[in-house]
């Protein structure tokens, strides 16, 4: 037995040694949270790279946010000292970033018609922007806000379309066929977001079977980690993969954690492939995270059927159990008390009062203005941003960040927008950052971007105030950058127009956030606030019909909140009768 085999034989249970050193060709690993699944991709990884014999064919190792795949590869550097080894011919990153970097742009002109190499626009790649044709605008302007679904449907990514359009359905419209007629014309211009990205690369492996093929035998082996989250295109360019000769390939993940439908994620294509590959599958129902008391407290959301074990020593026989408060969303001072009675809870458990131990999480994004006592500023449908308009809202933006102590994001928006400014471009690429930096000299360049970051007033004020302050400042300057904003919402201040920002970042003593942002982590304790509904049904309503996480959204997002803590769990509900439906259904006693 070699040195490395013994370590991971001690560190892991009989259940993960089996899906580290005994799993081979298609097989689901269906994990409930807390169960160490992310440690257990990192051991096979580890145990794969050691014994590795092909030097230029390798493993695909996906998840689907930078933050899972660089947990996976802290792991892999802290716990299995894999620094240097795991490199090429090995892939490590997003399933996104593997499309791109494999299929999609080497690939896409053969089936988006345009010369050259796709340029991948709108966000995480950047802001969108692109020289309006007459009659054209706004249509051009929302490019980045669809795409097409798996049978060539036109589909909504983004809800900020309606600041265009008014709130209205586009769907069955004119505007629906002037949107896919835009989108034509600018595919043939090279352009693509991220979801366009995906979806050519499924046609791309339909088209070109060679491809796959040749896919195939570079990365003979594929691990995908948080599959739940799977659209049914992603699911379509695995399915492809394996029709044209994929053999190993393992799904991890947990469809109750699914919380992403938003983004078109299908759980339920995670448990189809559970279902087609049931006999070489394996449920991971250990928690190393909670006590026996929340898994306990928590299992009847869940679909695994039986409740999870604990089996962390320090934390497994945590005597606290969970409890369900009632609040009053209408007055802050109620809100205030359930704060201060969780945080005096913690402290008279021992638990360490601070940003990286405690979390008090909220499904509805606007909660953030109840926590804070802020009233919430009105706002109209429309968007204060001009549609011929490329830079205003990078520099807004970026000089928010900086002012709320995210410098190195802020410093990067306002940074893209002085290239697009000085080199007359509607995007900015990483590569014409380089070319500017080429041309100017680093130092000269990095000057350039800080004389005019220093410009920018200060984000505290009305929005229609920083434009005037920032036109000001520019012109006595000598800077030949122009802001402006229409009418709509220009009044409003920058705090409210980007208070979804706002809310992400850490307090003094604990952390704050929407459950979606705390996805994935692991708090000593946690404080959950629920309004009687998320998006649809009443949770009462939910919970007397008898659904189940696999049945809603809304029920995967309180789960996903409610499995965070190790030791502590607090549930917040605005009523005693919707706290009677959660006691029932939770059998809280």
């Amino acid at each position: 037995m070699s040195k490395l085999e013994k370590i991971l034989k001690n560190t892991l249970s009989k259940k993960q040694q089996e899906i580290v050193f005994k799993k081979k060709d298609k097989f689901v690993v269906r994990a409930c949270p807390g169960s160490g699944k992310t440690y257990s991709v990192a051991a096979r990884l580890t145990w794969k790279v050691e014994n590795w014999v092909h030097p230029h064919q390798g493993i695909a190792a996906l998840s689907f946010t930078n933050v899972a795949w660089q947990e996976i590869k802290n792991m892999l550097e802290n716990e299995f000292n894999l620094k240097y080894s795991f490199g090429y011919p090995h892939f490590l990153g997003t399933i996104d970033s593997f499309v791109n970097q494999y299929i999609f742009l080497p690939f896409g002109h053969k089936v988006m018609g345009c010369k050259n190499r796709p340029v991948l626009v709108g966000e995480p790649h950047g802001s969108w922007f692109y020289p309006q044709r007459r009659g054209y605008q706004a249509y051009n302007s929302c490019f980045d806000k669809f795409s097409f679904d798996i049978k060539d449907n036109l589909l909504k990514i983004s809800d900020t379309f309606e600041s265009f359009f008014g709130n209205i359905n586009i769907f069955g419209t004119g505007h629906e066929n002037n949107i896919k007629q835009s989108k034509g014309y600018l595919f043939k211009e090279g352009y693509s977001n991220q979801a366009d990205g995906n979806y050519f690369a499924m046609k791309i492996l339909e088209k070109y079977p060679k491809i796959a093929e040749a896919l195939v035998f570079r990365f003979p082996e594929l691990i995908i980690d948080e599959a739940q989250d799977t659209s049914e295109i992603q699911m379509r360019i695995i399915d492809l993969l394996i029709e044209n000769g994929l053999k190993e390939i393992m799904l991890v993940g947990d469809p109750d954690q699914a919380i992403f439908e938003w983004n078109d994620a299908k759980p339920e294509l995670f448990e189809e492939k559970y279902s087609d590959w049931k006999n070489n599958s394996i449920k991971l129902n250990e928690n190393r995270r909670s006590s026996q008391n929340i898994c306990n407290f928590t299992y009847n959301l869940s679909s695994l059927n039986n409740t999870s074990e604990a089996i962390s020593d320090g934390v497994k026989n945590f005597s606290f159990v969970p409890e369900i408060i009632v609040f009053d969303q209408k007055l802050y001072g109620s809100i205030k008390k359930t704060i201060d009675h969780f945080l005096n809870l913690c402290k008279g458990h021992g638990i360490s009062v601070g940003n990286e131990n405690v979390a008090i999480v909220y499904r509805s994004r606007d909660f953030v203005f109840l926590i804070d006592n802020i009233k919430k500023e009105r706002t109209s449908n429309t968007s204060p941003w001009k549609i011929n308009d490329r830079l205003t809202k990078d520099f807004v933006q970026g000089k928010y960040f900086c002012d709320n102590k995210k410098f190195k994001e802020g410093f990067k928006i306002i940074e893209k927008a002085v290239v697009k400014a000085f080199e007359n471009k509607n995007y900015c690429l990483i590569s014409d950052i380089k070319e500017r930096i080429d041309k100017t000299g680093f130092v000269q360049h990095r000057l350039e971007v800080y004389k005019i970051y220093k410009q920018l007033p200060d984000t505290k004020i009305k929005l229609d105030d920083w434009v005037k302050e920032a036109k000001a400042s520019f012109s006595g300057n000598d800077i030949s950058i122009k802001f402006d904003v229409k009418s709509e919402n220009a009044g409003l201040t920058i705090e409210a127009l980007f208070a979804t920002i706002k809310k992400e970042l850490f307090r003094k003593n604990y952390r704050l956030g929407t459950v979606h942002s705390v996805k994935g982590e692991t708090f000593e304790a946690v404080l959950l606030f629920l309004k009687k509904k998320g998006v649809g049904k009443k949770y009462k309503t939910l919970l007397e019909e008898g659904k189940v996480t696999t049945d809603n959204e809304e029920l995967r997002i309180v789960y996903v909140g409610i499995t965070r803590p190790r030791k502590l769990l607090v549930m917040a509900v605005p009523s005693e009768e919707d706290k009677l439906c959660w006691e029932n259904r939770l059998k809280y006693s």
